[in-house]
C-alpha cells in the first residue's frame, strides 16, 4: 500500500488501518497494492483520500470520528437516495471503528467511500472541476469559445436548485409557526459582535450598526407567522467547494454531507447564493479586497424584488447580474412556495444570518482562504438589515480603511484619542514605543526620529529618556532631527502655540524651552556617549513626528491646532505604528527622514552660523512683521 502525502494528525500506519477497514479496497486476491493520494479537505482532521486499485475506479475515503462519519454517511444516503455504484461495488457501508493516535490520546475512527467525481483521461480531466472554476471562466474569461455558455450555467443553476428543493424527508406542517422557529441561532460572542462594533468604530455614524443584536432578535421574535413553513434534511454546506461540474454534460455533483442536519430549505439556498454574490464579484488588483463598486451594483440589483421572478434583467447587464438573476429564476421554479407573499422577505432573513455567520471567516483572509473582505460583508449586512426595516437603499459605504492599512501598509496599530479615551490611548502609545526602543537596545541597532522638538526623547525629563539611555548604553546608535529654532518655521510652530490669533510673529517661550531641553539633554548624552547620538536641526519644516526602529516605525502627523489643547487632550494628533515587513510605509518613512538629515545642520556647528541664521529671520520678519 503506497501512500502518497501527509497528514498533520494520523500516522502512515492508522492511515493503512482505515484503509484496510474497507475490504474491497484490500482484497488480497486482487492483483497489486494500492496507491493512496491524501487530499486536503473535509472537516477539520479528517482525513480524505484519493485510492487507486486494480479491480476499481477510483475511490474518495474519508474518515474521522465514528459520530460523524456515521451522520455523514447517514445523510448522504437520505439526500442523494444512495449510489448504485456504491452498492454495486459493495463500498457504500460504514467501516470501523479503528483505534488511531490524535494528539497523544486514541480515538475511535471510521470511514466511508465517495465514488471519484471527474475526468479519468486527460482529454477529460480539464472538464471538470468546482463550481467556482465554472464561474470564474464564465465571467472572466476573454476567450468566449472556451468559456461555459449562458445555457451552460442556468442548467447547472437548475441542477443545484432541483436537488437542494428536491423532497427529502420534509415533514409538513398545518400549524402557524413563528420565524423564530426556523431561524438558527448566531454565535453573537463568537466573533459576530466584534465585527460589527470594529466596523462601527470606523463609521460611528452608520445607524445600520447601532443596536445591531437588538435589532436582530427583536426582528425575528416579532415575525409571529413565518410565510414558508420547512422541515428537511438539508446539504449543509452548498459552497461552491461543494459542488463539482463536468462543464461539457453540464452534470452536477454535491459532494461533503458532513454538515447536513435537519432545518429550512432557506437555509442551503442562501449559503449558496451568498457564495455566488461574493465570488462573481472581482478583487481589486493586488489587494484582498472586493471591487466596491461592482459590490454595491450587484447587491442594489439582489435586493430587488423583480429580480426573483426574473425580471430586470436588461441586455447590457454585467455577467454578475445575470448569474444572479439566472440563480433566483431558476430557484424559483425549483420551489413554488418562493412566490407566497412576505416569502422574499422571510429569506432575506436568511440570506442576513449567512453574511453574519461569514463575519467570523475573513481571519482566513491572512491564510490565503478566498473569502470575502470585511468591508464589503459589513456592505451587504447594512443593505440587507436596511431592506428588512423597509428603508431605502444604503448610501454609505463600509471604509476600506483597516484592511489597507492592516494588508497594504502592514499598520500594527492605531492610536487615535477619542473623547474621553485620550489619556488610555496616550498609554497605549507610550507601551508601544518603549517596547519598540527596548527591542532596539537588546539588538543593539540603531533608531532614528524626526520630530518637531524631540523633547520626549532628549530631555531629562522625558518620556522616553531612560529607553535611549539603555539603547546608547547596549551599544545602539541615536540619530534625531528637529526643527531649528533660527528658520522661519518656527514662528509657524510658534504661532500654534498661541491661544489668541496674535498678529505679530514671535518665538513662543515654551517651544523655545522645549528645544532647548532637547539640546541640553543632547549634549548631556554626548558627553556620555561621544559619536553613538546625534541631533541635527533641520533647515526646511517637519510635517510628522517619525520614528524608526529595525522592527517598527511609528508615524504622528502635525497639525496646526492650538497647541494649549495639549495639555488637555495629551496630543492632539493621532499616531500609526507600521510593522517593519511594509515596504511601501517603511520606504516612505526612511526616504522622509533621510531628506531631513541630509538637510540638516549638526547641532554642535550652530553657533558658528548664527549670524546666517539672524539674517535669514530679519528678512523674514521685514516681509511679514
Amino acid at each position: 500500500m503506497q501512500i502518497v502525502g501527509h497528514h498533520t494528525h494520523l500516522s502512515a500506519g492508522d492511515i493503512r488501518r482505515l484503509i484496510g477497514s474497507v475490504p474491497a479496497l484490500s482484497d488480497a486476491t486482487s492483483a497489486g497494492e494500492p496507491l493512496i493520494r491524501l487530499l486536503p479537505g473535509g472537516y477539520t482532521g479528517s482525513l480524505v483520500a484519493l485510492i487507486w486499485t486494480a479491480h476499481l475506479d477510483p475511490v474518495v475515503l474519508k474518515a474521522g470520528p465514528g459520530e460523524q462519519i456515521t451522520a455523514e454517511h447517514d445523510h448522504r444516503a437520505v439526500f442523494t437516495g444512495g449510489d448504485p455504484w456504491l452498492t454495486e461495488y459493495g463500498v457504500d457501508g460504514i467501516y470501523g471503528p479503528v483505534e488511531v493516535e490524535i494528539d497523544g490520546r486514541p480515538d475511535l475512527w471510521s470511514a466511508l467511500v465517495y465514488r471519484y467525481i471527474g475526468g479519468k483521461t486527460f482529454e477529460e480531466i480539464d472538464n471538470y472541476g468546482d463550481f467556482e472554476a465554472l464561474i470564474r471562466s464564465y465571467l472572466w474569461n476573454t476567450n468566449r469559445d472556451e468559456s461555459p455558455s449562458e445555457a451552460t450555467l442556468r442548467e447547472c443553476f437548475r441542477t443545484i436548485a432541483l436537488n437542494l428543493a428536491d423532497n427529502k424527508s420534509v415533514r409538513e406542517s398545518n400549524v402557524a409557526q413563528p420565524l423564530l422557529k426556523y431561524i438558527p441561532p448566531l454565535r453573537w460572542d463568537a466573533g459576530i459582535m466584534a465585527a460589527i462594533n470594529t466596523a462601527r468604530s470606523f463609521c460611528p455614524d452608520l445607524p445600520e450598526l447601532v443596536g445591531f443584536r437588538e435589532w436582530w432578535e427583536e426582528g425575528i421574535a416579532s415575525i409571529r407567522v413565518a410565510p414558508v413553513h420547512d422541515d428537511r434534511l438539508l446539504h449543509g454546506d452548498v459552497r461552491f467547494a461543494n459542488i463539482l461540474v463536468d462543464s461539457v454534460h453540464s452534470e452536477v455533483h454535491l459532494i461533503d454531507f458532513g454538515n447536513g442536519r435537519r432545518g429550512h430549505i432557506f437555509e442551503d439556498f442562501a449559503r449558496f447564493e451568498t457564495d455566488l454574490l461574493f465570488r462573481t464579484t472581482p478583487r481589486i488588483e493586488g489587494s484582498e479586497g472586493l471591487d466596491q463598486s461592482k459590490l454595491f451594483e450587484a447587491v442594489q440589483y439582489l435586493l430587488r424584488d423583480e429580480v426573483s421572478l426574473g425580471e430586470g434583467n436588461r441586455n447590457d447587464s454585467s455577467r454578475q447580474v445575470k448569474c444572479i438573476s439566472q440563480w433566483r429564476q431558476v430557484m424559483y421554479q425549483a420551489l413554488p412556495k418562493m412566490t407566497l407573499p412576505g416569502a422574499l422577505m422571510m429569506y432575506r432573513w436568511f440570506l442576513l444570518r449567512e453574511c453574519l455567520k461569514r463575519t467570523r471567516w475573513t481571519a482566513g483572509i491572512s491564510l490565503g482562504h478566498d473569502e470575502p473582505d470585511s468591508a464589503s460583508l459589513i456592505y451587504t449586512i447594512c443593505a440587507l438589515r436596511r431592506r428588512l426595516s423597509g428603508a431605502g437603499e444604503v448610501g454609505t459605504r463600509i471604509s476600506t480603511a483597516p484592511q489597507v492599512l492592516a494588508a497594504s501598509l502592514r499598520c500594527r496599530a492605531a492610536f487615535v484619542p477619542t473623547r474621553g479615551s485620550e489619556r488610555v490611548v496616550n498609554q497605549q502609545r507610550n507601551a508601544a514605543k518603549k517596547a519598540a526602543l527596548e527591542e532596539a537596545a537588546t539588538r543593539i541597532s540603531t533608531v532614528r526620529l524626526l520630530a518637531e522638538t524631540g523633547q520626549s526623547y532628549l530631555s531629562a525629563r522625558g518620556q522616553f529618556i531612560g529607553e535611549i539611555r539603555d539603547v546608547l548604553s547596549a551599544g545602539g546608535g541615536v540619530q534625531v532631527a528637529i526643527c531649528s529654532p533660527y528658520v522661519p518655521e518656527y514662528f509657524g510652530l510658534s504661532k500654534s502655540y498661541e491661544e489668541h490669533d496674535e498678529r505679530s510673529y514671535t518665538l513662543n517661550a515654551d517651544l523655545l524651552r522645549k528645544t532647548d531641553e532637547s539640546i541640553g539633554g543632547f549634549e548631556i548624552l554626548h558627553r556620555e556617549f561621544g559619536p553613538l547620538i546625534e541631533v541635527r536641526l533641520c533647515r526646511f519644516g517637519v510635517g510628522a513626528t517619525v520614528l524608526i526602529t529595525d522592527e517598527t516605525s511609528f508615524y504622528e502627523p502635525y497639525f496646526r491646532t492650538q497647541r494649549a489643547k495639549r495639555q488637555r487632550l495629551l496630543f492632539d494628533s493621532f499616531e500609526l505604528q507600521f510593522d517593519s515587513s511594509g515596504l511601501h510605509s517603511r520606504s516612505l518613512m526612511e526616504e522622509t527622514f533621510a531628506f531631513h538629515w541630509r538637510n540638516s545642520d549638526p547641532v554642535l556647528e550652530a553657533k558658528n552660523r548664527l549670524s546666517g541664521y539672524e539674517a535669514l529671520r530679519e528678512a523674514f520678519l521685514d516681509l511679514w512683521p
